[in-house]
């Protein structure tokens, strides 16, 4: 049997591919460790399926025009033919597990289910065994494939059904503010005029907020403003007053002393740094 040593797309990895016809290929499945000294994973085009299990700390990802901050316990996908942006929490850097896979039947089944353009699934340890036991097949043979198929099709159904059961538990109201706050990155945004505009009570959706999401209306806010901060640092030319301005802050002054309550550095500090 042939085989061609072909380098990983993350530093430092590689996989060996065999020649085989099997339509689902097991690539590679294991643990990874982060630090602040990870580099940011960029890909375009991305020519593998990747799905990752954060099993402690925190990262972002970002992928087409979304932007999800993945917590521990929750699975991420890196579909095949996507572009993607991804970095561990510099205060909390994420510890995953991982398997990458190709091949028709992964396409197939990814379709199948519904999860061609689901990227994040949040609070789902359920799935952490599927993880477990991909690693313990990876060994890359005809055998050991066709054994992980039936792993991913078990796991593709499971992920499916808690997918579409998080959809269903959150009310339309709460998904409506979430909507909404997604939208007012670059402006300001009041709870209170939100809610008595369309006749709720403020504390109701506060409540209801934090049971679904984690975290107030407020807090999930600024944690998408400073993704877009990060973002803009490193990716941008704007002045860190321009990005202030971008991002509703009444001055770079309360902008910067906020970046840096979070993330533990001011914001030229981090753009230097990173």
């Amino acid at each position: 049997m042939n085989k061609n040593v072909v380098p990983f797309n993350d530093p430092n990895e590689y996989f060996i591919d065999y020649e085989n016809n099997f339509p689902f290929i097991l690539y590679l499945a294991r643990d990874m460790s982060s630090n602040i000294k990870t580099p940011i994973i960029t890909r375009c085009d991305y020519k593998f399926c990747t799905i990752e299990y954060v099993v402690s700390g925190s990262g972002t990802l970002q992928i087409g025009r979304q932007e999800f901050h993945i917590r521990k316990d929750s699975v991420y996908f890196l579909p095949q033919g996507s572009d993607h942006v991804y970095w561990p929490d510099p205060n909390d850097p994420w510890q995953k597990m991982f398997f990458v896979t190709g091949g028709v039947m992964m396409n197939l089944l990814m379709k199948a289910y519904h999860l061609e353009k689901v990227y994040h699934i949040p609070d789902c340890p359920e799935l952490k065994k599927y993880f477990e036991v991909m690693k313990a097949l990876y060994r890359t043979t005809t055998e050991s494939n066709q054994e992980a198929a039936v792993v991913f099709h078990q796991f593709a159904a499971h992920a499916a059904k808690l997918y579409a059961g998080l959809r269903s538990q959150i009310p339309r109201e709460i998904e409506k503010l979430k909507q909404c706050l997604d939208a007012s990155i670059q402006k300001k945004f009041v709870l209170e005029q939100y809610a008595e505009k369309r006749h709720l009570s403020g504390s109701h959706l506060i409540r209801s907020f934090c049971s679904h999401y984690k975290m107030t209306p407020y807090d999930y806010l600024m944690e998408q403003k400073m993704k877009s901060a990060r973002s803009l640092l490193l990716y941008s030319s704007m002045s860190i007053k321009e990005i202030a301005e971008y991002l509703a802050f009444s001055d770079q002054y309360y902008f910067s002393n906020y970046f840096k309550r979070k993330h533990g550095m001011s914001p030229k500090e981090f753009r230097k740094k990173q």
